[in-house]
């Protein structure tokens, strides 16, 4: 493999100079900057990382924490979160679940981010990921963790849902998905601040796969008393959903209105583009690479970072016609 070394060589520079080329000092002149990255290129030259870490006690490597991958808004927030670092000389590495511990440690990663998930010892868990010692964050929780924290007010997302539904004359409006406690939570709560009753009945059972959403309307008895809009627990909950009450007859939104929660950008383009509730994924991640990049450097940061969602309207919901 080659080195630095070699590289000065071949290039008729010092070796300061390479380093100092290769790591984009604005000190270095353009033409020279060129010529040595040329001769790295056709080289193939890698940076060595464990190098780098023993000369400056930096990786410049940021880890995040999921619990699955299966749902597409953990690929996007992945990458965009990816994009923003990296606009601020920073890689990611990407674990699932508890495992980003052991990973994190052996790599020594500058610092770390964890989606806030559902955990059966969220003590334990603490515990041994404050073993890190690094710069940490948690990111979309609802709750206030002992650490900073960007909180995605999800209940203020489903009560701009409700409202809207209710301006079109709704006031049957269910809920697929049982999941999530914080949105079954802000369902109702945003049922009585609209002055709307809640009912039981109106919560279709789902869990957080296209098929529970799917599932939760084939099983659902439609009667006089039925919701005239639902609300999804989720982008691919309500996915499901969509294809269940187009398969069933129904028109969308002339018959039923439907809102989901998560606005990935492949919700406009669905058998019917969908109107959504969610946070900018955008927003999401320049607040994310911010913070962590903010702690790596010990500077005063402002926490929590709160992050409102934004209501995106499409096609999937009308005028209430009973």
């Amino acid at each position: 493999m080659i080195t630095i070394k070699d590289i000065a060589k071949l290039a008729g520079v010092s070796y300061s100079t390479v380093s100092k080329a290769l790591n984009d000092d604005p000190a270095i002149k353009p033409a020279t900057k060129q010529k040595v990255l040329a001769v790295a290129e056709k080289h193939q030259y890698r940076k060595n990382m464990l190098a780098r870490q023993l000369s400056t006690g930096r990786s410049n490597i940021i880890g995040f924490v999921l619990d699955e991958l299966s749902n597409p808004l953990f690929s996007n927030i992945s990458g965009r979160l990816h994009t923003e670092l990296k606009k601020r000389g920073y890689q990611m590495i990407l674990v699932v679940a508890d495992d980003g511990v052991d990973v994190f440690s052996q790599l020594r990663v500058d610092g770390c981010i964890l989606w806030d998930y559902a955990l059966d010892n969220r003590e334990m868990f603490w515990k041994k990921f404050a073993t890190l010692n690094m710069p940490c964050f948690v990111l979309g929780t609802d709750e206030a963790p002992n650490s900073p924290y960007i909180k995605i007010d999800r209940k203020e997302g489903l009560f701009k849902a409700v409202e809207h539904l209710k301006s079109l004359g709704h006031s049957r409006i269910g809920f697929i998905g049982n999941s999530q406690h914080v949105k079954l939570e802000g369902y109702r709560e945003a049922l009585q601040r609209t002055g709307l009753a809640f009912n039981e009945d109106h919560v279709l059972p789902a869990h957080s796969s296209w098929e529970d959403g799917y599932f939760a309307i084939r099983n659902h008895a439609f009667g006089a008393d039925s919701p005239t809009a639902f609300i999804g627990l989720n982008n691919l909950v309500t996915r499901g959903a969509l294809r269940a009450l187009l398969e069933a007859g129904y028109s969308v939104p002339r018959d039923i209105s439907l809102i989901g929660y998560d606005d990935l950008p492949d919700m406009q383009y669905a058998e019917v583009a969908l109107t959504t509730i969610g946070p900018s994924l955008d927003e999401l991640a320049v607040q994310a690479a911010e913070l962590i990049v903010s702690l790596i450097r010990d500077e005063q940061v402002d926490v929590p970072v709160v992050i409102q969602p934004k209501l995106n309207l499409r096609n999937s919901t009308a005028m209430c016609r009973q």
